[in-house]
């Protein structure tokens, strides 16, 4: 599955690129989820190297990992493929660029992601939308 963010910025012509600015996930963490809301992790093998605790958001729009996890995990990315997010305080950064395919196992189904690579996050795996829209996972809530 091709990344959401990389599809549109491919309807783009190349000097909009540069232009467009995105929320972070915390962000739209803050204005969307209440108050009771528990953190879901899932454990995660990644690129068949070492197993990590993923954060479950499906109010995020990308899969993100940090920088020391894709280290870790020995995944390269391409760096000309970063984004431009902004974070809760109003300020702009960009991602590192973008990790290709990466394979995520969980128990007997392995996934390939499409990574958006993070310098620091407040968390080292983040599963956003594009992996509930390809696993068609389902959340209840009880």
């Amino acid at each position: 599955m091709k990344d959401s963010v990389v599809q549109f910025l491919e309807t783009l012509h190349p000097l909009e690129r540069a232009y467009q600015v995105f929320v972070s996930e915390e962000c739209a963490r803050e204005a969307s989820t209440p108050e009771i809301a528990h953190l879901r992790v899932v454990p995660v093998l990644v690129n068949r190297v070492t197993e990590e605790e993923a954060l479950l958001d499906s109010s995020s729009q990308i899969v993100s990992m940090t920088r020391d996890v894709v280290a870790a995990n020995k995944i390269s990315w391409d760096p000309g493929l970063s984004i431009q997010l902004q974070s809760m305080n109003g300020s702009l950064s960009r991602t590192c660029g973008l990790a290709k395919n990466v394979p995520f196992t969980l128990g007997d189904v392995t996934v390939l992601l499409q990574v958006h690579i993070m310098e620091t996050a407040p968390y080292k795996i983040l599963l956003g939308r594009p992996f509930d829209a390809i696993t068609e996972s389902m959340i209840v809530n009880d």
